[in-house]
């Protein structure tokens, strides 16, 4: 039998860049082609399943092992890609002729798109059932994948971003975690005087969303949340929308880490995996980061010795200061499956509760489900993230799935550009209100 751990995904896929639009249809091809391999002379069914990596394959190798072997009718094959490659790459072969039986998806906008395109499953009742995914799952996360109309996907991973901080280069020089943002840019004047070779906060942005993520939590700080949402789901008159003073504020604030030296050089072309590197090998104080970043620290030597802080206030904001950037990722199933039983099946093998405990012991990401998680079943780490967001006052899913798609693609592109100084705060937003006006009145 041939299992998923035979499959090693195709580099040429990991190269697919967004802007790389005269690539999609030989992509569309390739994946295609890769679905349509031959399948095992015993095997009735087959299903395709796309899922990002690589940090979560380890997990997607061992379940699909597990799950072929006690449904050896069922043959699943099983592709990835990185996470920037994958964003484009979902929304390609779900417009092809070969879409996969079920995919990861971020809740938010990117799973509603596919919603408003009719082309994944309504999964209400298989939750009125009581399938098995549903035992134990919190109602919380699976309303994050839940309209008017129906449910569209179940939740798998719960992430949160904070900041992290070195444990030994702030007991050695005595340095303490800043609980406000005047303190966070004091801690940044701080650590260059102690040692001009050591960056404050580890930073890398090659992808655009690591800017889209401090937006998010700067956002959540200066706006009040009931004009954020309103703003996001383009609601009110368009002519109001992002006119709210504090956004232009958090997009000032970012460029004072900017201009405080709080970042290393070069941060549009250091990749995420190279900050989290740097922070891990102990070149940088800090670093913002989420709650799938602490197995990268540990393999690049950090071994623990770390510990998460809130991203911090902002003093006379208007929004809300003790809150978190927090949402959930998960799984949808396609409306053009040949064989919606069997991908049923394997959605609920994949989600229930017991192969949350494996996910976690293998990825080290928090379960959306963690019931069956034993007691020390977490990371230290992984626990003190779940302590922050216990006490915060609200959490916000990241910009790019809860903004409108094409005004969220307008501030992705723009995030880069202000880093780079080629649009100030108030160029970014005169791109984002017209992005907004004329997404509302389509």
């Amino acid at each position: 039998m041939r299992t998923s751990s035979t499959l090693k995904p195709e580099r040429e896929l990991l190269e697919l860049r967004e802007e790389d639009m005269s690539k999609l249809t030989t992509y569309t091809a390739a994946i295609a082609l890769c679905m349509g391999l031959a399948t095992p002379a015993f095997a009735q069914t087959t299903l395709t399943y796309m899922a990002i990596g690589p940090e979560r394959t380890a997990f997607n190798e061992e379940i699909i092992r597990r799950f072929e072997e006690e449904h050896p009718d069922i043959n699943v094959e099983f592709r990835w890609l990185a996470n920037e490659p994958y964003k484009t790459g979902i929304k390609v072969v779900m417009e092809s002729d070969s879409p996969p039986d079920v995919f990861f998806i971020w809740a938010g906008t990117w799973a509603q798109d596919f919603v408003d395109a009719g082309a994944v499953a309504d999964l209400s009742e298989s939750e009125a059932n009581g399938d098995l995914w549903t035992v134990g799952m919190p109602k919380a996360l699976v309303d994050q994948f839940r309209d008017e109309n129906g449910l569209w996907g179940v939740p798998s991973e719960l992430y949160v971003k904070e900041f992290w901080r070195n444990d030994a280069f702030f007991a050695e020089h005595d340095l303490t975690m800043p609980e406000t943002f005047e303190g966070l840019l004091n801690m940044c004047s701080e650590v260059r005087e102690i040692d001009p070779q050591m960056t404050p906060i580890a930073f890398g942005a090659s992808e655009s969303w690591t800017i889209n993520h401090y937006l998010t939590t700067l956002f959540q700080r200066h706006v009040a949340p009931d004009v954020s949402a309103r703003d996001y789901r383009l609601q009110g008159n368009p002519e109001e929308l992002f006119t709210d003073p504090g956004y232009l504020k958090a997009l000032q604030d970012f460029k004072r880490l900017q201009e405080a030296d709080c970042f290393n050089d070069g941060i549009n072309s250091v990749s995420p995996e190279v900050s989290r590197a740097m922070f891990g090998s102990g070149l940088a104080a800090t670093t913002y980061c989420g709650s799938w970043c602490p197995p990268q620290f540990d393999a690049a030597g950090m071994n623990g010795g770390y510990t998460p802080f809130r991203f911090p206030a902002i003093e006379g904001a208007s929004g809300v200061q003790q809150g978190s950037m927090a949402g959930a990722s998960g799984y949808q199933v396609s409306n053009a499956s040949e064989y919606p039983e069997a991908a049923m099946t394997f959605l609920n093998y994949i989600a229930n509760a017991e192969s949350q405990v494996l996910m976690t012991e293998l990825t080290g990401l928090l379960p959306a489900n963690g019931t069956q998680v034993p007691e020390g079943g977490l990371s230290e780490a992984n626990s003190a993230l779940l302590d922050i967001v216990a006490e915060d006052e609200a959490t916000v899913a990241a910009l790019n799935t809860v903004v409108e798609t094409s005004v969220s693609d307008v501030i992705l592109k723009s995030g880069q550009d202000l880093v780079a100084g080629t649009v100030t705060p108030d160029e970014f937003m005169e791109r984002v209100r017209e992005a907004a006006q004329t997404a509302a009145a389509r």
